[in-house]
């Protein structure tokens, strides 16, 4: 190993050992920070797992009642997903980093970059210590940036099937991520290395991942006079760029 491959290499390792630590901490918040309201709500939902329910897609109650069985009903267990999945997020995006970046340069400044930035944001900082619709979407966002990662560096068609499910399992914690699913659409549409990927079967059969992990979604609705899509649609229709400020 070079000299300057073997600093790259200290440098990560130093990082990652600032990212065991700061998911410790956030495990310690989040046993010991009391529930919200909103937190208390999904998991009543957790008692009663279904396809879908008013507010939101499924996956929520479905992470909390893994964090539960594994944690007990408390504060902890409710959230016990929500700094783990930040963690691992992290290492996703990190790896996307490196992946999209710019060939020529060093990997290891991409990669820690993209992970200080993502562990900045709002989103994360809260969402890593609290449990709600946006933490597994954040996940699972990670996960598809990876695989496009992936993809873009080997050429290999089966991660088309990977950020399917990925997509798939996004859409099915919170409808926003139609979004950056949308996105990807875009590029395929109008970059002619999308359009190339779609002469090949593989985006198509990770469309059709994502469809599947999307049904039971798009079946409750259904049954349920699309209570759930009527709700998200109506808010999102309620536009008033004034009040950002």
């Amino acid at each position: 190993m070079t000299a300057p491959a073997g600093r790259a290499g200290l440098g990560l390792s130093r990082w990652g050992l600032v990212l065991a630590m700061v998911t410790l901490l956030r495990l310690v918040v989040a046993a010991w920070t009391p529930l919200s309201p909103d937190e208390a709500y999904y998991w009543v939902w957790s008692r009663a797992l279904a396809p879908g329910y008013l507010d939101h897609p499924p996956m929520v109650a479905l992470w909390i009642r893994a964090g539960t069985a594994l944690a007990g009903d408390g504060a902890l267990g409710v959230r016990l997903l929500a700094p783990l999945s930040a963690a691992v997020g992290t290492l996703f995006l990190a790896m996307a980093a490196r992946d999209l970046g710019d060939r020529d340069g060093p990997p290891g400044g991409r990669m820690v970059r993209a992970a200080v930035l993502l562990n900045a944001t709002l989103a994360l900082g809260i969402g890593a210590v609290t449990m709600t619709p946006d933490t597994p979407l954040l996940f699972f966002t990670t996960l598809a940036l990876w695989a496009l990662g992936r993809l873009l560096a080997t050429g290999r068609g089966a991660w088309w099937l990977v950020m399917g499910v990925a997509f798939g399992l996004a859409c099915d914690s919170k409808y926003t991520a139609v979004l950056p699913a949308g996105g990807l659409v875009l590029w395929c549409l109008c970059s002619p290395g999308g359009r190339a990927w779609l002469r090949t079967p593989w985006p198509w059969g990770g469309a059709v991942l994502a469809t599947l992990l999307f049904l039971p979604v798009i079946g409750w609705n259904h049954a349920h006079h699309w209570a759930s899509f009527v709700r998200q649609g109506g808010r999102a229709g309620d536009w008033q760029p004034a009040r950002a400020v």
